[in-house]
């Protein structure tokens, strides 16, 4: 019974903190002041209940203090400022601990090697290359209008994998990139193609998958374990396959287990958007990772459902890097400059906490001042 309690409620999309736990009764021996860490993926909510919104999923070790207590529920601080409310279960008291640590380690910035460009000086045109999942999602229909009227600029927007925009912008065919896959970001800055690097937003991957979940994947307790059990069942995947960050995403986890699914007749690569491969995966009964952006923009158009989330490796970070005008002359390293500025102001983090889909959120702010 505690499953199939648990099976609906992931497909209304009320999951808990760890899939592959019985929901079972709080721990009782935490007191305000006691510092806690989290005995499994948990999700943060903004009320003591399930029916609360999903602030954030904490990652399984990440310490909280603890506030107070509501039924079953505690309400916590995390190190990053953050506060709401985890279900009991999966808190256990830290005798003698310190601080705690922040719920999701931050990558550190890449170092930034220019100041803004004189703003004054912005160009009247501008390309920006960036994933289609804020294409897809409907971000960049509210983000680059606002930018552009404020600033004067036409931006061109080319919405391709992260792959291929990080391409565009070392072929010099773009000025400004925002992209999701932080080690080709890293690779792009320290090979001397791009500049200013910043932290955007951030949102988390989902794998979905048919409503009955033929290969069982729903009581996995990690994307690892679930894609695998994915592969040896040969059920249906449609992959991306075209070095977009959810592809690259996508590869990481099967590499956990050496898995090669290329080739074989149950794994399909669109070549497609997000979108357009979640759709599709739709159409053929098939599971998918996507992005939660993406999902929740599509979530009334697809027979699908969400199998697992949570797992902190499906975390979802976004940057924005400028195209470094010293490789070609060509850049519009102002107008790319302003952008980097308006994307982390308090006016374009306002933009994106503010975006909604199906009364969803769709990506987190997380520019770094």
């Amino acid at each position: 019974m505690a499953r199939t309690i648990l099976t609906v409620l992931l497909v209304v999309g009320m999951v808990l903190g760890c899939l592959g736990a019985t929901y079972g009764q709080a721990n009782d021996s935490l007191k305000p002041g006691d510092t806690a860490k989290t005995t499994a993926n948990v999700n943060l909510r903004t009320t003591a209940s399930m029916q609360g919104k999903v602030l954030m999923v904490a990652a399984k070790g990440t310490k909280v203090v603890i506030e107070g207590k509501v039924n079953n529920w505690y309400k916590v601080n995390l190190a990053d400022g953050k506060a709401g409310y985890m279900y009991g279960q999966y808190l256990a008291k830290v005798e003698g601990a310190a601080t705690p640590t922040a719920a999701v380690k931050q990558p550190a910035q890449a170092s930034n090697p220019v100041k803004s460009q004189e703003l004054s000086k912005v160009e009247s045109t501008m390309i920006l290359a960036t994933t289609t999942s804020t294409q897809d999602t409907g971000l960049l229909d509210v983000l680059v209008p606002a930018f552009d009227k404020k600033y004067g600029v036409k931006t061109k927007v080319i919405a391709v994998g992260t792959g291929e925009a990080i391409e565009m912008g070392k072929q010099g065919n773009a000025d400004v990139i925002l992209v999701h896959a932080r080690k080709s970001e890293d690779e792009f800055v320290a090979s001397g193609y791009g500049i200013n690097r910043k932290d955007v937003m951030y949102n988390y991957f989902f794998i979905v998958g048919p409503k009955n979940d033929p290969a069982g994947i729903a009581d996995s307790k990690d994307a690892e374990t679930a894609m695998k059990k994915i592969f040896d069942t040969n059920s249906k995947f449609v992959s991306r396959g075209d070095q977009s960050g959810t592809h690259k995403k996508e590869l990481t986890i099967w590499d956990k287990y050496k898995l090669k699914p290329q080739g074989s007749k149950w794994y399909m690569e669109s070549g497609q958007g997000m979108g357009d491969t979640l759709m599709m995966a739709s159409e053929m009964g098939a599971y998918t990772l996507v992005d939660s952006g993406t999902w929740y923009a599509f979530a009334d158009k697809v027979d699908l459902k969400i199998v697992l989330q949570g797992d902190s490796i499906l975390f979802n970070p976004y940057g924005v890097i400028a195209v470094n005008p010293e490789k070609y002359s060509n850049i519009h390293k102002n107008a790319a400059a302003a952008f980097i500025d308006f994307i982390t102001s308090e006016e374009g983090q306002k933009i994106i906490k503010d975006y909604k889909k199906n009364g969803q959120q769709l990506f987190v702010p997380d520019a770094k001042k």
